[in-house]
């Protein structure tokens, strides 16, 4: 008998000490090599997740698990204190964890534009964040782990732009929730680029994995991945030397209220089946693209709902499709991901046979 989830919160107060045993934040340090100094907020709610938050990385997500599994992908770097960030070697600290947020300024590849060199995926994943908070709240009858800051990404005479970041996490469901606001604090029209890297590693990315995506058109990014198009949806076994390949799911209905896309894993032992399910909303972020990465050491794949393209901020200059934010104008976006674990993990894969 599963008492916990028949007991309202009243009457699970009275089997208690304290909240923290059904959810909790804990704010802390890391002390360790090139991580020495970053601060993290340990989120963990009973039923649901528990994630290490990076506060001075962007408040990104770092390791999560669910139901003892971690289902992100951690790279070799570590979450590499920003002190030691170069704009220039952006994958010398890109640490992966669960959520790696992309922008403001740039996204994709490296960028000159209008006489301003951006570097790969931008800067806002290497900003430490302000006024960050954490706390336990009640909602609806449950408790929701809850943490949110600020995050400023400016520089003398160019943007302003403040990223109002808040994370949210509900006891007796695993589940994450990101949201995210983008204000232009300056005076000028600004570029707005933004792209959730969704990292998902080991054991939902395995041998026998599917991914179940919505109703688009998949193309390759270039003539490696297009070759490839017609095994985006499947994983084998780690391989030496495999390259990446990046698609993009171009929506047929980039209008809709709601998208989302899957990695599912149906075979794992473990938990009876275990999957990753990332959901936005479109009209926020009209693009979805998929890196696909499976080298030995590198088993991931990304999946990242975005604004823009990845060729770089003058290549959307130039095609048109640059976002511009006006001053004082905000601009709104975020992602749901959800961890889905035994029987519910073969009807993810069965909805999109």
């Amino acid at each position: 008998m599963h008492e916990h989830a028949e007991l309202d919160l009243p009457e699970l107060r009275r089997r208690i000490g304290d909240l923290s045993q059904l959810a909790s934040t804990r704010a802390a340090r890391l002390s360790d090599g090139s991580e020495d100094g970053v601060r993290v907020i340990d989120a963990r709610v009973s039923g649901g997740l528990s994630a290490v938050i990076l506060a001075d990385r962007g408040l990104d997500l770092g390791t999560v698990w669910a139901a003892g599994q971690q289902v992100g992908w951690q790279s070799s770097t570590g979450a590499v204190h920003p002190a030691f960030f170069a704009e220039r070697d952006w994958l010398r600290s890109f640490h992966g964890g669960l959520l790696t947020t992309c922008g403001l300024q740039n996204v994709g590849l490296p960028s000159e534009d209008e006489g301003v060199s951006h570097g790969l995926h931008g800067r806002i994943s290497n900003i430490a964040a302000r006024n960050v908070v954490h706390r336990v709240v009640e909602e609806d009858g449950r408790l929701v782990a809850e943490v949110s800051g600020e995050l400023r990404e400016t520089d003398v005479f160019g943007a302003d732009l403040l990223l109002r970041r808040r994370i949210r996490l509900p006891a007796g469901e695993t589940v994450v929730h990101v949201e995210d606001e983008v204000v232009n604090q300056g005076y000028a029209p600004t570029p707005l680029l933004i792209l959730y890297h969704v990292n998902v590693g080991y054991p939902v990315v395995a041998d026998d994995a599917r991914l179940v995506g919505p109703a688009a058109e998949v193309v390759g990014r270039d003539e490696a991945a297009q070759a490839l198009v017609g095994q985006h949806a499947t994983f084998g076994p780690p391989q030496d030397g495999a390259r990446e390949h990046v698609f993009e799911h171009r929506l047929r209905d980039p209008k809709a209220s709601s998208a989302s896309i899957t990695v599912a894993n149906p075979d794992h032992a473990a938990t009876g089946g275990i999957a990753v399910t990332v959901s936005w909303d479109p009209r926020e972020l009209p693009r979805l693209w998929q890196w696909r990465m499976l080298r030995s050491g590198m088993y991931v794949t990304g999946l990242e709902p975005a604004n823009c393209g990845l060729a770089g901020r003058a290549a959307e200059r130039e095609a048109g499709t640059l976002q511009l934010l006006e001053p004082g104008a905000s601009h709104r976006s975020g992602v749901t991901i959800r961890v889905s674990l035994g029987d519910e993990v073969a009807a993810l894969v069965a909805s999109g046979a």
